[in-house]
């Protein structure tokens, strides 16, 4: 039976915009509600199926699926404009099937009016080795190119171009693969349609994939913003964790349409078949999840690490508080404060947080409660506070204090 996994916070694409403004988003396409290619964005720009292109289940909702034939998307409107001198970036997402023995390259889309370097963008895929290769250029000597390789790991991949000044730059699933400056800012300005899919070039063939969520912006967006665009597909999205002995957590897996979860080893999950299964561990290891989505298209697979402590073993001598954190920055990555490890606090008295006026504005019930940086409900200004935790360690009381810095 399909699995259908979608995180709360992807689920509405408009909120994910409305926060977004900022980065100067001059189109998005979704192609959600049956792959309608309209401009979620509402800035105008529309887009049109050439042949008949399938609609499948994509990363949200729904995305269009390549038949390496004759399938093509031709889009126009304002975000064209991004095309011309101004700095822009580009983003996508694509999931080539396993196709490493076809030769030659396909032409994923481009903005050019024929197989010439004149006033042309474009990005191309090798499926033998796995590559992308984009490029912009003004004519045969003012032009630059970048590429890299997909990562092994997931199906879905995003890829990211940014043109910034005369710099040229691709990442890959939020990750800088290559960049290259070009000996001049590049005129990009032509009346060419822009497509997904066709060929510009006699040596090119028709993309053949899935394709889906692309953006436009009219800036070079930066890896913190193209972060925030990043659905992290087929990943865990948990970080590598730290568990005690005895206890257990729930990981979660951005894959939806899934067919198929497996993951390995077994013992002490819950269920090794579902892309969210609680998993108590019993020793430090890995854990491996295998995402199939059917039909031979793809498998994908994603590694978390937990190490696992015996609290029996803890000395509560060795008490360890982190002097700062990132509360709303960065979900599950210390984005919280408390004791790092609170099972080596025997016998608890009290841990509070002061601001620098002395007021207390944390409070733990016990060793194990951290504070989210809200003081009455209201996020706290960044800048320094106090900390205290008092507590018996074999059977003497201690105390430990230190200063604490909360950024944002």
């Amino acid at each position: 039976m399909r699995t259908l996994f979608l995180l709360c916070s992807f689920i509405y694409a408009g909120a994910l915009f409305a926060q977004s403004t900022s980065d100067k988003v001059e189109a998005y396409f979704a192609f959600d509600n049956g792959c309608k290619a309209v401009d979620n964005s509402g800035n105008g720009s529309a887009g049109a199926l050439i042949n008949g292109i399938s609609c499948t289940c994509g990363l949200r909702d729904s995305c269009f699926t390549f038949d390496g034939v004759d399938d093509a998307l031709y889009f126009v409107g304002p975000f064209t404009d991004i095309f011309s001198t101004s700095d822009f970036t580009v983003s996508f997402y694509i999931k080539p099937p396993d196709a490493t023995n076809v030769n030659g390259t396909q032409l994923i889309m481009s903005k050019q009016g024929s197989c010439t370097t004149s006033r042309a963008f474009w990005v191309r895929y090798s499926p033998k080795t796995r590559r992308i290769t984009s490029g912009i250029s003004e004519n045969d000597t003012l032009l630059t190119t970048v590429q890299g390789a997909l990562d092994n790991g997931p199906c879905w991949q995003f890829i990211t171009l940014t043109r910034s000044n005369t710099r040229y730059t691709l990442y890959i699933n939020g990750q800088l693969r290559d960049t290259k400056v070009a000996p001049a800012r590049l005129d990009l300005t032509s009346t060419a349609t822009f497509k997904v899919g066709e060929p510009a070039c006699p040596l090119d063939s028709w993309f053949k994939g899935e394709f889906d969520e692309l953006r436009f912006h009219s800036k070079a967006l930066d890896e913190e913003a193209i972060a925030r665009y990043n659905l992290r597909a087929d990943n865990i999205l948990n970080s590598d964790t730290l568990i005690y002995l005895g206890n257990s957590f729930q990981v979660n897996v951005a894959a939806n349409c899934a067919e198929q979860f497996s993951w390995s080893p077994t013992t002490g999950v819950s269920d090794p078949s579902i892309a969210n299964p609680i998993v108590t561990p019993t020793e430090p290891g890995s854990y491996v999840v295998s995402i199939d989505y059917g039909n031979g298209v793809c498998l994908a697979y994603d590694t978390i690490f937990v190490n696992v402590i015996d609290p029996d073993t803890l000395d509560c001598n060795k008490i360890f508080i982190p002097n700062a954190f990132t509360p709303s920055f960065s979900s599950g990555r210390n984005d919280v404060f408390g004791i790092s490890n609170p099972f080596s606090v025997n016998e608890f008295i009290s841990f509070e947080v002061f601001d620098r006026w002395g007021g207390r504005v944390f409070n733990a019930k016990d060793q194990f409660e951290t504070w989210d940086g809200m003081i009455s409900g209201t996020p706290a200004n960044p800048g320094a506070f106090l900390y205290r935790l008092r507590y018996k360690c074999q059977g003497v009381e201690k105390v430990k204090a230190g200063n604490l810095t909360l950024l944002r």
